[in-house]
């Protein structure tokens, strides 16, 4: 795929040119088969008819809820030909967070898995714009209680590649992101935000032609953009497998041939904290993208891999990193300069010096490759984009020859496991506790590369409530990946003047409190993408977890 041409192409254009040159080369790997890229380019097209016979056309808002399946790819490719904006949902999602992406994203039409159908009737008469279901397997069509159909049946009809006006300035995807003092947004990503995210992934890694493995989600921008797209325009592979095990990681590597290995920072320090083997540096692979330039010098040493690390946000894919092989200890790299510009600035936007710590906002040099906002929340997206910069959020300073050096988050969300949780979310669903009368999520410092979430409660006057049972309410109506490691329970939570909560000094205070038992045996198992506690696989530091740049 040429550069030059690259800002006018759609992604329908460019898995039919990847189909043309590329038609029977294998494009998806799983561990039972795979799927060429003229099987993909064939199924989109089956999909995108039968989505036409529902209805479906340009510029409708269709949710997608699947696994890392063999169908997710093509159903992404085929609403991407209708011109319909795909609007990805995290597979752990239930209950309020499931219904506020469905219902604020306009969602009309949800393709979900058949293992997800029961989350849907206890929120379905809150949902009264999703009008039409389409299940993968079929199953439990009846208990939906909304007009459905099988994911298959729609492949009956034809595969005639369908021709709308689709543009690269047109929307893509709704990504939803974490809230910071509201519900999670959905941001707006055009055909030229991905295709330019994945292409540059290409050009900072090396990876043309290459087999690409993808323990993380599809539903992610890193493994649908820098994972999937990425080899689509590079022409390579994608190996696709549902999540992260230690366990079987590096017996995958050898099974696909993969060269690079797409991960979130925890999954460096859990594959460190293997015992030794043999076999250590008996493997194909080459780097880790997505991975900590701080822990480079170990893996070289243990793995003989790089771990290579960028600033890569959903907004605004990768705007920094370092030209190949460049690398610097502790940095993620320079800016993007054909694409942004980029300062780091006080509370006030006045750009600092090299070695002062601010914020990093972006401005883009060219069109549409940062979000055009958030989707439905005029306020959120004038915030973040106020003094013509885009606000990332994350602080960081840079060195006199423009390394940028991430520091921690700025805002009030919390990065798990690969996650973004948002702090709001959590004190939401947890403050519908009838002995709760408020309570502060703060994310606190943990031995992976991520951070564990605390969980700071003040009970209602006379009520009485142990870690335990509130563990396991949190269970029951959130994703794993949300539920607190540590409770606290606290007689008043600490204000501002402004009688807001005073995080930091929560923060300070770090990980004290409870660790119930049932977080330990119910609470971090496989999420959707954090790695899974394989019992065999990760070792002590397996379920703990530090702050880094947006995924």
């Amino acid at each position: 795929m040429r550069k030059e041409t690259l800002e006018s192409f759609v992604l329908g254009d460019v898995l039919r040119s990847r189909a043309d040159s590329h038609r029977t080369e294998p494009f998806l790997k799983f561990r039972d088969g795979e799927l060429t890229y003229g099987d993909v380019h064939a199924q989109a097209n089956r999909l995108a008819q039968g989505l036409i016979a529902l209805g479906i056309g340009k510029g409708d808002h269709v949710a997608v809820m699947l696994p890392n399946c063999p169908e997710f790819v093509p159903v992404i490719f085929a609403l991407a030909r209708l011109g319909a904006v795909a609007v990805p949902v995290n597979t752990a999602h239930r209950g309020e967070l499931l219904r506020h992406v469905l219902f604020s994203s306009d969602a009309t039409t949800l393709i979900i898995d058949s293992s997800y159908v029961d989350r849907i009737p206890p929120v379905a008469d809150r949902l009264p714009g999703l009008t039409g279901l389409v299940v993968r397997d079929g199953d439990g069509l009846a208990a939906l209680g909304k007009p459905a159909v099988s994911l298959a049946s729609l492949e009956d009809h034809g595969d005639e590649e369908p021709r709308a006006d689709i543009r690269f300035s047109d929307l893509q995807a709704i990504m939803y992101t974490s809230g910071t003092t509201g519900p999670s947004k959905g941001a707006m990503c055009s055909h030229a935000l991905a295709l330019t995210c994945a292409y540059d992934s290409l050009n900072y890694l090396d990876r043309w032609g290459k087999t690409i493995y993808c323990p993380l989600p599809l539903f992610h921008a890193a493994g649908l953009w820098d994972g999937m797209m990425s080899a689509l325009l590079g022409g390579g592979a994608l190996a696709v497998v549902e999540r992260f095990s230690a366990s079987r990681f590096w017996d995958d590597v050898r099974h696909f041939d993969a060269r690079v290995a797409m991960s979130v920072f925890s999954m460096i320090p859990i594959l460190l904290n293997r015992e030794p083997t043999p076999d250590d540096k008996n493997h194909p692979l080459e780097m880790f993208y997505m991975g900590k330039s701080a822990l480079d010098a170990p893996m070289r040493e243990r793995f003989g891999v790089r771990s290579v690390e960028t600033y890569t946000s959903t907004e605004a894919g990768i705007a920094t990193g370092s030209p190949y092989g460049e690398w610097r200890v502790g940095s993620c790299g320079t800016v993007h300069d054909e694409r942004f510009v980029a300062a780091v600035v006080d509370e006030h936007d006045r750009e600092l010096g090299p070695g002062e710590p601010g914020e990093l906002v972006l401005r883009p040099k060219q069109p549409y490759v940062i979000t055009t906002g958030y989707y439905g929340t005029p306020e959120a997206t004038a915030e973040t984009f106020r003094n013509l910069w885009f606000h990332t959020g994350d602080r960081m300073w840079r060195d006199e020859d423009g390394y940028f050096y991430f520091l921690d988050r700025m805002k009030d969300s919390i990065r798990r496991r690969g996650e973004n949780i948002s702090a709001f979310d959590l004190e939401c669903e947890v403050n519908m506790h009838p002995a709760i009368l408020e309570s502060a999520a703060i994310g606190v410092p943990s031995e992976l590369e991520d951070e564990d979430v605390k969980l700071a409660v003040v009970l209602r006057p006379g009520a009485t409530l142990d870690p335990e049972e509130l563990v396991d309410f949190c269970i029951e109506r959130l994703p794993k990946y949300m539920v607190p490691r540590y409770v606290e329970f606290l007689d008043t939570l600490p204000r501002t003047p402004t009688d807001k909560v005073a995080k930091y000094r929560l923060r300070a205070e770090g990980n004290r409190g409870i660790t119930p038992s049932t977080w330990d045996r119910e609470a971090d198992q496989a999420t959707a993408t954090r790695p899974t506690a394989d019992t065999d696989a990760a070792g002590p530091a397996a379920q703990t977890g530090a702050a880094g740049p947006a995924a």
